[in-house]
């Protein structure tokens, strides 16, 4: 009991000083809310981080208890549980409506029993940024595109110039289709010291030419997966708050 009350006035500390902070987070478009404002969801997926490693896992929200407990599925690693140990610490990054959010928490407790889970210390507040659908950070960052003509698959290589949660603006010596075709994009994106490597099918909504004869596809993404939603949402937080500073 007296480790964990030291553990929540730690906590209480650091809330005071992210409120001495809202100015500025307000400038940056970050804001710290409550986390029972997120409107997360039952069974959403939370993407967790070890404070120590770069090891990333995806679990999923079972429920929560205001200033109790936010309980979650075992991380999985090659199709086995993982092992946790209690006070173990977290980054925890999840997506919510138009919103990216984090925070940090400690294991309080991991069982098997009835089925795997966690409960994580609940997070007095957490730290969101709204990140519009259409807002588009510029970007370079070079692409694999596969693509259908007539009964085969073809690759091509492209970049991204510029990207947002919802679409991207792909460039490539060649014509990669008219619009509304199909492509599927292939890229890796660097979320701090991590590399998430994703391959996102997508539409062509434009397609032009820039003065150098390079072509110019404007796409939209199509049936994002959780992983990828985060990923791409946390990849434009981070963009954001760099440019911001």
């Amino acid at each position: 009991m007296g480790t964990l009350g030291s553990k929540v006035s730690m906590a209480g500390s650091r809330v005071d000083k992210d409120a001495g902070e809202n100015s500025r987070l307000e400038q940056s478009g970050e804001r710290v809310v409550p986390f029972e404002q997120t409107k997360v969801a039952i069974g959403d997926a939370f993407q967790i981080q070890t404070e120590q490693a770069e090891v990333r896992y995806y679990v999923k929200l079972i429920g929560y208890l205001r200033a109790k407990s936010v309980l979650v599925t075992m991380p999985e690693a090659d199709g086995a549980v993982c092992y946790v140990r209690e006070g173990q610490a977290f980054v925890v990054r999840f997506f919510s409506g138009k919103n990216a959010y984090a925070f940090t928490a400690n294991v309080l407790k991991a069982s098997s029993v009835p089925f795997p889970h966690m409960h994580l210390s609940y997070p007095p507040q957490v730290r969101g940024l709204v990140v519009r659908t259409g807002e588009r950070v510029p970007v370079r960052i070079i692409c694999a595109v596969a693509m259908r003509e007539d009964t085969r698959t073809v690759t091509a290589a492209g970049v991204l110039t510029n990207l947002s949660v919802s679409g991207a603006l792909l460039s490539s010596k060649t014509r990669l289709g008219s619009k509304d075709d199909l492509l599927s994009i292939k890229f890796r994106m660097h979320i701090r010291e991590i590399e998430f490597l994703t391959s996102i099918d997508a539409a062509i909504r434009s397609v032009s030419q820039d003065v150098g004869g390079e072509f110019l596809h404007g796409v939209q993404f199509a049936g994002l997966s959780d992983e990828a939603a985060i990923a791409l949402t946390a990849f434009v937080y981070q963009t954001l708050a760099d440019a911001s500073r």
